[in-house]
């Protein structure tokens, strides 16, 4: 379906976002303004609070609204325009890990980008709701740790990445003791390296970490990668080389993860942290929004 054809774009650039003042992003910026006859609206902020006052403030009149900017920056995007099924939200990828980019099979050639979005192929998507924020992908532990760190460091594209995975090595040494209850059933109780609830199969840069996961299931797929390093570090390996990990999901509407020593744990949602609060829940948002992409039939 094609909501918003022919009616008002606005075309929402986060400069914030590591790769958002590159050519090729300005070049796919340009291209679908132009495709659109778009406004463009421009930001430079990593702070969640100030892009959801900015969107918020912006996107009322437009029935097609894309974002250029990180998973996070789209995620924004999902909390404002979430029940609003007259609007059609497309991405220009523009961070780091870009995710989504995966998801939707948008292909990197700036004009095809245009061309993806201009076609306005929507399809309702579902999302997790983790514990007030919507996300297509959320994690507890040792990403969200990265995620905190990288944020914490300045956001700084590879470096800032390298930066945090280094600064939290020591922490795959150190699993967390969790209980985690899917549907009212406990699933898993013992330490954890890594825990994905997600309605999509991508990490940042194409990882296959959740494989079975969908975005019109009305359920999302859980996985709980218990470690230890070494184990851990074979799965990691199966992502990076787009293999099904060893370790089976879940499928849930309602998801609890709680910390059994009462510390507070870490969650970041579509790559960025969220938050530490000893329990968390998470929920399934059916369609909430309409998300437009190279869609297969």
């Amino acid at each position: 379906m094609t909501p918003g054809a022919g009616r008002p774009a606005a075309i929402l650039l986060n400069r914030a976002s590591a790769s958002a003042r590159s050519p090729r992003v300005r070049r796919a910026v340009e291209l679908t303004r132009a495709a659109l006859d778009a406004d463009v609206h421009i930001v430079d902020t990593r702070n969640p609070d100030e892009l959801v006052a900015w969107m918020d403030g912006l996107v009322d009149g437009y029935q097609t609204v894309v974002v250029a900017g990180g998973d996070g920056s789209l995620s924004i995007a999902y909390n404002v325009l979430a029940g609003r099924p007259d609007v059609a939200l497309g991405y220009v990828p523009a961070g780091f890990g870009n995710a989504t980019a995966h998801l939707l099979r948008m292909p990197r050639d700036p004009a095809e980008q245009a061309s993806v979005i201009a076609a306005r192929r929507t399809r309702p998507v579902d999302l997790v709701d983790a514990g007030g924020h919507l996300a297509l992908f959320a994690g507890a532990g040792w990403d969200a740790l990265v995620a905190e760190r990288y944020a914490a460091g300045g956001a700084r594209r590879l470096l800032g990445w390298a930066s945090a995975i280094t600064r939290s090595a020591p922490d795959l040494l150190r699993r967390i003791p969790v209980s985690v209850t899917a549907n009212g059933t406990e699933i898993h109780r013992g330490p954890m390296e890594l825990l994905v609830v997600s309605t999509t199969p991508w990490y940042g840069r194409g990882m296959l970490v959740n494989p079975g996961a969908r975005t019109d299931a009305g359920e999302f797929t859980v996985r709980v990668y218990p470690g230890p390093l070494a184990p851990f570090a074979v799965e990691a390996a199966r992502w990076v080389a787009r293999r099904w990990p060893s370790v089976a999901g879940s499928n849930a509407t309602e998801l609890v993860v709680r910390r059994t020593d009462d510390q507070p744990l870490v969650v970041q949602a579509d790559g960025d942290a969220i938050g530490r609060r000893a329990e968390w829940t998470f929920t399934i948002r059916p369609a909430a929004v309409m998300l437009i992409g190279r869609w297969s039939d």
